[in-house]
């Protein structure tokens, strides 16, 4: 069974699809958090600072946008 993603998850897809997102500073970032434990996008550290991090969709996020019609192929 497919998760069911809100609307502002796929939104959030769809912007990390045209363009990763990096975020600066020791902040939360929940609205990130289950599309990460889901396998949808994926989190790193980047130097020089590593606070700063990346967040980039995966295949399995593209392959979620798809499902629900999203893909901005």
């Amino acid at each position: 069974m497919t998760d069911i993603l809100t609307n502002d998850e796929i939104s959030l897809l769809r912007s990390l699809e045209k363009k990763s997102r990096t975020i600066t500073g020791n902040f939360t970032h929940k609205r990130y958090d289950r599309l990460e434990t889901k396998g949808y996008i994926k989190r790193s550290s980047q130097p020089p600072s590593m606070q700063d991090l990346l967040y980039e969709i995966t295949d399995v996020g593209k392959a979620a946008l798809r499902a629900v019609g999203g893909a901005s192929e």
